[in-house]
């Protein structure tokens, strides 16, 4: 793990693997270890950047309240530190809101967009939910907010039967140390504040919308109407998978995103 100051922020990040660059971006409280399950096989065709965003994991904690856009400028900041002028972003929930901000930011950057269980605009029923989670967040002991809120991660299958590596996983994650209550509630502020429909069909960066089958926190309705105002871009449904259907589907997950890569090197 390395750290740079970008502005007034101290990031960390981590780089793993050779070939094309791959920016990878958590969602709302997550950390880059929210990669784990599927980075092996990114890894094994791909650069990876690892990013942990202000207010989480082992980035420094905010002084001010921000948007995505910020967001997006401190991971524009790590690649700059690195000398890597062209690369890929995948993005997860609010990573991938993030993407979008980044794409917006620096167009000419971006060889493709991979935005995974994410959105184009907080609509009223998505601000309500990311309003009970950071009401959640200040209420409960972290282990008991991580409960709460995993119904709206994962399916009904994972609570039947977790896969071991999933529940591994999650075992792992609960040991760690949370954002503190200030820090979750600036990420979830300015998930609240995410609107960029009217700028996306700007972008023509080639983009795999990805989206969970059962995915009740950001449905596959969103990832439509997200396809929908980008110029280039494909929906793809993980089946039988929630909304961390990067952590319950990793292969199906992993499979998707090199194949698109694939078709849209860095050098293209």
């Amino acid at each position: 793990m390395a750290r740079v100051r970008i502005g007034s922020q101290e990031i960390a990040y981590e780089v793993e693997g050779r070939g094309d660059p791959v920016l990878l971006l958590m969602g709302l409280g997550g950390d880059r270890h929210g990669w784990d399950l599927v980075r092996p096989a990114l890894a094994a065709r791909h650069r990876l950047v690892l990013v942990d965003h202000r207010d989480a994991g082992e980035s420094a904690e905010a002084t001010a309240p921000y948007g995505l856009g910020d967001v997006a400028a401190d991971a524009l900041g790590v690649m700059d530190a690195l000398g890597v002028e062209r690369f890929h972003v995948v993005g997860a929930s609010m990573g991938g809101a993030v993407a979008q901000h980044l794409a917006l930011q620096a167009p000419t950057r971006v060889a493709a967009l991979v935005l995974v269980s994410t959105w184009a605009r907080t609509d009223a029923m998505l601000a309500a939910v990311l309003g009970s989670f950071r009401l959640l967040r200040e209420r409960l002991a972290p282990a008991e907010f991580l409960a709460a809120i995993a119904p709206w991660a994962f399916t009904a299958r994972h609570f039947e039967a977790p896969s071991a590596e999933l529940a591994a996983f999650l075992d792992a994650a609960r040991g760690g140390p949370p954002p503190s209550v200030a820090a979750y509630r600036r990420q979830a502020d300015a998930c609240l504040a995410h609107d960029v429909t009217a700028l996306l069909p700007l972008l023509a960066t080639p983009s795999l919308v990805l989206v969970g089958e059962d995915d009740v926190l950001t449905p596959p309705r969103y990832a439509r109407a997200l396809a929908a105002a980008l110029g280039r871009a494909e929906v793809a449904v993980v089946p039988a998978s929630g909304h961390a259907c990067f952590l319950e589907s990793p292969k199906a997950v992993a499979e998707r995103v090199l194949r698109f890569l694939a078709r849209h090197p860095v050098a293209g």
